[in-house]
């Protein structure tokens, strides 16, 4: 099984930031066709974990400390490695190595997966760049 890698934005190589940001605006941007700025300056505070595969980069997520939460963010799967429970697996290291309680926006399709990982919805639905989303929390254990 492949390992779960992580750093914060000083200690990510050139190369892992290219890779990175080549795979979240291949799914968010031009999979999802969504015209928005998706380099922000929130990557700079936040903490990335990823899990490669023979291919690169297969799975990311992106951790960022909101005062008294964290929020989860980007989550993301190359195509062709999707259905094999990467994302899962970030979430669930996510969950388990750092403090909650824990917030996420989902995109709405996705709020079933997101229940199946203990998160709740915690108000209405809302579009942000034109992606039906709900806002999601869990509480620390």
């Amino acid at each position: 099984m492949n390992e779960i890698e992580s750093s914060t934005f000083d200690e990510l190589s050139i190369e892992r930031l290219y890779e990175i940001l080549r795979l979240r605006v291949e799914v968010f941007v031009v999979e999802q066709q969504c015209a928005y700025s998706e380099i922000d300056a929130l990557d700079r505070g936040a903490l990335h974990l990823w899990i490669d595969d023979q291919d690169g980069l297969a799975s990311y997520v992106r951790v960022i400390e909101e005062g008294e939460h964290r929020r989860i963010g980007r989550v993301v799967t190359r195509p062709d490695a999707r259905s094999q429970g990467l994302s899962r697996r970030l979430v669930e290291q996510v969950l388990s190595s750092t403090d909650g309680p824990w917030v996420l926006s989902a995109q709405s399709y996705l709020r079933n997966w997101y229940t199946d990982l203990g998160f709740t919805q915690n108000g209405p639905e809302f579009d942000e760049d034109g992606i039906p989303h709900v806002p999601m929390r869990l509480e620390a254990n």
